[in-house]
């Protein structure tokens, strides 16, 4: 239909919504989808990077499948004012981002969050035999990655500046996309195999001991064949997302291409498949590109996954918040890895 179009539906339909009525939460009916597209309006306007929130027809084709799990806060009257929800995004089905939490302005003071994070993080999960999830917390502010932690994800990774703001930037300012903490949380444990790379070793067997994953490592092997990988363009935020399900010989013609699409000051992710034997190759090939650590993904294709990023301006590290030492030292490791891919570019040893 168009975002202006949408938009426009949108404000036609906006009504005031009393505050102070009482809220129960449910998983989402179809006659919410008006709401919760108005909710997305209120809470971004219309700059969210991706249109279909705002299309109430959609939002109900997404939740009647199983791509879709939302989660939504009502008045009595069926108004919605909050939302939160499981979704697919990764490769691996069985792997679900827990995201999308929001609350109108209006009842922000009535522990909505919490209680969305309780069913959203624990309960829903564990009725849908979930057997892992997710979350990408901003990193301009704590409450959000802090209900995670709460609840028992832990840090496996770090997004450099791959999410617009939604806050417009002070005049003279540089407008700076936001960083994104990694998170995840493991409900059902499977062994699985894995290549990882040895400029990372030390790093996800970190992570697995964390987690308590079950891992055995095998050896490593030069790509075959040709490269299979999907391009996701996020082009308001200048990010490109190369998700690459099998290595071949021309990976380094693969990320090139990536590279150019993304343009400059362009933001390139790449997501590389450790059940991949060439995985720890690939790696190389991106270290020597000026790539730096992104994070480990559990079972994202499946088996894991590692994300490998380039930035073209540094990160604003002072703006990154993390809620926990953990996170903390985790931040710091990555932009150390950041420093040695400067190095790298510069030819500095």
């Amino acid at each position: 239909m168009g975002r202006e179009r949408l938009i426009r539906k949108l404000l036609e339909a906006r009504r005031e919504i009393e505050p102070g009525q009482d809220v129960t939460i449910g998983l989402f009916r179809p006659e919410d989808a008006l709401g919760v597209a108005l909710a997305y309006y209120e809470i971004y306007g219309d700059a969210f990077p991706l249109e279909h929130v705002y299309d109430p027809g959609d939002i109900i084709r997404r939740n009647a499948t199983d791509d879709q799990y939302t989660l939504v806060a009502r008045t009595p009257g069926g108004e919605v004012v909050g939302l939160s929800g499981l979704f697919r995004s990764a490769p691996n089905p069985d792997l679900y981002e827990a995201g999308q939490l929001m609350v109108l302005k209006s009842y922000r003071k009535r522990n909505i969050p919490a209680r969305f994070s309780e069913e959203a993080l624990d309960n829903l999960p564990r009725r849908l035999r979930i057997p892992v999830i997710f979350g990408e917390a901003v990193c301009n502010h704590l409450p959000p990655q802090s209900l995670l932690y709460a609840h028992g994800l832990a840090f496996t990774g770090f997004e450099a500046e791959c999410m617009p703001s939604p806050t417009t930037a002070r005049e003279g300012d540089v407008p700076r996309n936001l960083s994104l903490i990694l998170m995840f949380k493991i409900f059902e444990n499977a062994t699985r195999e894995t290549h990882t790379p040895r400029a990372y070793r030390a790093f996800c067997q970190g992570v697995y001991a964390e987690l308590a994953l079950p891992r055995v490592e095998s050896p490593s092997e030069e790509p075959t064949g040709r490269t299979a990988a999907d391009q996701f363009h996020l082009q308001g935020a200048g990010l490109l997302r190369l998700t690459v399900t099998r290595l071949g010989k021309d990976f380094g013609e693969a990320v090139s291409a990536a590279e150019a699409k993304a343009g400059d000051p362009g933001v390139v992710q790449i997501f590389l498949n450790l059940g991949d034997a060439a995985a720890s190759w690939a790696v190389d090939v991106l270290r020597d590109r000026g790539y730096f650590l992104g994070g480990l993904l559990p079972y994202w294709f499946g088996s894991d996954g590692l994300l490998m990023q380039k930035v073209r301006l540094e990160p604003d590290w002072a703006a990154i918040l993390v809620c926990d030492p953990k996170g903390a030292a985790m931040r710091d490791l990555i932009r150390e890895d950041y420093e040695r891919a400067t190095c790298r570019k510069h030819g500095i040893a």
